[in-house]
């Protein structure tokens, strides 16, 4: 049996594992919480050298900084002062050396090359692109009320004028014939001019200027544009209204007493050639086709060698006589005058009784410009002193005129009367 001593005193041994434990783990928490403390105490520790050490070493930066700030500063002060010195010094030398003979050749040089590098420039600006909406304003070129601009290549503008001449030297254009803006481009005239100019600009590129087989049809073409020129001035000068004017009146007593013929005729070189021209006409060759082919007189032989209307005394002597001897529908026999061999035919004849001025006007300003361009040719000839040199060919025999016209040529003293009379 049990006492109740015995009951507490195994009542006691219970609870000494239980207390034992719960200090264990107090003892554990305890242990736990120092380690965090101590952790945390070196963390911050760690963090706190850290600042410090990173605000030291910024405020070391910040001093080598400022200082390397104000080294730079003091060197660029110096070198800026150095520089102006030596500028002022070679500006100095420069006054000194522009008023000498290089100076002055350097000087004129230096502005050339500016000169020309501006003008590159603004000639680049005005060809290349433009800002937005420029396009829309290239399609409006500035007004020329007198000399319309028809069209822009890279920045140059083309005229009206410049269509005209181009047309009127290719042959598109009569004489008196006018262009307007409208009528250059119905007829294709802008771009067949505009294409002429890219494809001459092409040529210049490949150089093809420098070709001896181009350079001499340029010049041929040079001076045909400049010996039309050069007489359309002459006769512009020389055949005027007034003197067309006086000639009529000059010539008015003539051509009332007297006859007035129409005729045209083949300039040939030589007699031979004359004769062979009159057996093809009588062959039954058409002789505005052979005028057109063989006449040397390149003012008619487009005409078909038609003359018009004239009188005996605006001719030559030689000419009016083989003229005014024929009768209407026959050929004169070839004669011979200053500018060569003629075949003649006379087409038509009529009285000249009060013919008014206004229908004889255009044949005195062809007589006119005809003796203008004699006398202008032979002028310049005998100042130039021309000399022909022919090959030389065997003497052919000369056979007798084929025409049934008599032969009405005279001496040089029956021509100096009939001048006279």
């Amino acid at each position: 049996m049990q006492t109740t001593d015995g009951k507490e005193s195994s009542g006691q041994n219970a609870q000494k594992p239980v207390g034992a434990a719960v200090r264990a783990l107090a003892e554990a928490a305890l242990m736990v919480l120092t380690a965090f403390a101590a952790a945390a105490s070196v963390i911050l520790r760690a963090l706190g050298k850290l600042t410090i050490t990173t605000w030291r070493l910024a405020a070391a930066l910040d001093s080598a900084l400022w200082r390397a700030t104000k080294l730079l500063l003091r060197k660029a002060v110096n070198g800026t002062a150095t520089a102006a010195a030596l500028a002022a010094l070679a500006f100095r030398y420069l006054l000194m050396w522009l008023p000498t003979r290089t100076g002055r050749a350097y000087s004129a040089g230096f502005g050339v090359v500016w000169i020309v590098a501006g003008l590159w420039i603004i000639d680049e600006l005005r060809a290349g692109p433009g800002v937005p909406g420029a396009e829309q304003a290239l399609l409006r070129p500035p007004i020329d009320v007198e000399d319309p601009i028809l069209a822009r290549i890279e920045g140059r503008y083309v005229h009206l004028s410049e269509i005209e001449a181009a047309a009127r030297a290719g042959g598109f254009l009569r004489d008196g014939e006018r262009l307007t803006p409208a009528s250059a481009f119905e007829r294709g005239l802008v771009h067949s001019y505009v294409e002429q100019r890219l494809l001459a600009r092409a040529a210049l590129d490949g150089g093809l200027q420098r070709a001896p087989a181009v350079l001499r049809r340029v010049n041929a073409a040079r001076d045909r544009v400049l010996a039309a020129s050069f007489m359309e001035e002459k006769i512009k000068e020389r055949v005027t209204p007034e003197k067309v004017e006086r000639f009529y009146h000059s010539q008015r007593d003539i051509t009332q007493l007297g006859d007035e013929v129409r005729a045209r005729h083949i300039l040939v070189e030589t007699g031979e050639e004359a004769e062979d021209v009159v057996a093809l006409l009588k062959e039954g060759a058409d002789f505005g086709e052979l005028a057109r082919e063989r006449s040397k007189d390149r003012a008619t032989a487009p005409l078909g060698g038609e003359i018009g209307w004239f009188t005996r005394s605006m001719m030559t002597p030689v000419f009016a006589r083989a003229a005014f001897s024929t009768e209407a529908g026959t050929l004169a026999a070839p004669f011979e005058t200053t500018f060569g061999w003629h075949v003649l035919e006379v087409t038509g004849r009529r009285s000249t009784r009060s013919v008014p001025l206004a229908e004889v006007r255009g044949n005195i300003e062809e007589f006119l410009r005809l003796r203008t361009i004699e006398q202008t040719v032979r002028e310049l000839s005998e100042e130039s002193q021309v000399v022909y040199f022919r090959p030389e060919t065997p003497a052919a025999p000369v056979s007798p005129p084929r025409s049934t016209a008599p032969d009405y040529s005279q001496s040089e003293s029956a021509n100096e009367s009939e001048t006279l009379n």
